[in-house]
């Protein structure tokens, strides 16, 4: 991944829980290694530009910090199809506790879940929390292309990559160490 499409950030602006999620680039730094975003001064101006949510984009650093741990560790958990880590659940049921969700009966008589607001982490939290155990469990993936690891909601069944440029680049990858020439 080029530093150029890490200042773009693609990936941003869907939902705030993922995009605090893939504030960390895997395998895209210096000899292998993984990329902060919130650890560079640049790439952080750029990711508070681009978040979905200006209440999380505002959050201090290292409010940010503390609550990517959990979020990443209840989404890592789930992409794996595996349980919360108990820390990692204990630590964002508190948070989400302060969230209130109230409930709200419309025109057709439907029963609406509404969130009330609340802090901003605890609204995370609850995203992080819905997204490791609810119906969107089974949608949730980490892309395993090179130089990626983004969490991300699949919109096929089949969905392996977060993006196209991701597929490109592990089908390249796959078809240099094959030996076989690229499609």
């Amino acid at each position: 991944m080029t530093l150029k499409s890490l200042r773009a950030m693609p990936w941003i602006g869907e939902l705030p829980v993922l995009d605090l999620a893939n504030t960390v680039v895997r395998g895209a730094g210096a000899a292998g290694g993984d990329i902060d975003l919130l650890a560079d001064a640049e790439l952080l101006a750029c990711w508070r530009e681009r978040a979905a949510d200006r209440e999380l984009a505002d959050l201090p650093l290292g409010q940010l910090t503390d609550l990517r741990d959990p979020v990443r560790g209840a989404l890592d958990a789930a992409a794996r199809q595996a349980p919360l880590p108990e820390a990692v659940r204990t630590r964002l049921n508190a948070l989400a506790a302060r969230a209130p969700v109230t409930f709200h009966v419309d025109a057709a008589d439907r029963l609406r879940e509404h969130e009330a607001g609340g802090p901003v982490a605890a609204v995370v939290a609850r995203q992080a929390l819905v997204l490791a155990a609810g119906p969107e469990r089974a949608r949730l993936r980490c892309c395993h292309a090179p130089s990626c690891g983004m969490f991300f909601l699949a919109r096929r069944r089949d969905q392996a990559w977060c993006s196209v440029g991701c597929g490109n680049r592990a089908r390249a990858r796959a078809a240099r160490r094959s030996g076989r020439p690229r499609d």
